[in-house]
């Protein structure tokens, strides 16, 4: 989670609105395919649900300066 957070930040001070990520949805993958971390850990970060392409890959936003 800290590096979701930084990255928030760091694309807060260059003027972005909106950070948006591609986690994995799925209890009992291997680690190997979780490289892009869980859902969980976007939801944890203040990331919210936005769609969902496949039953396992959530598109999760963060909008910054914004209640979410």
């Amino acid at each position: 989670m800290p590096l979701l957070k930084a990255a928030v930040a760091l694309a807060a001070s260059r003027g972005a609105r909106i950070v948006e990520g591609y986690p994995m949805d799925k209890a009992g993958l291997p680690g190997a395919f979780v490289f892009t971390s869980p859902a969980a850990t976007f939801q944890g970060a203040g990331f919210v649900e936005v769609h969902r392409w496949s039953p396992i890959r959530p598109i999760m936003r963060y909008y910054i300066g914004e209640k979410t």
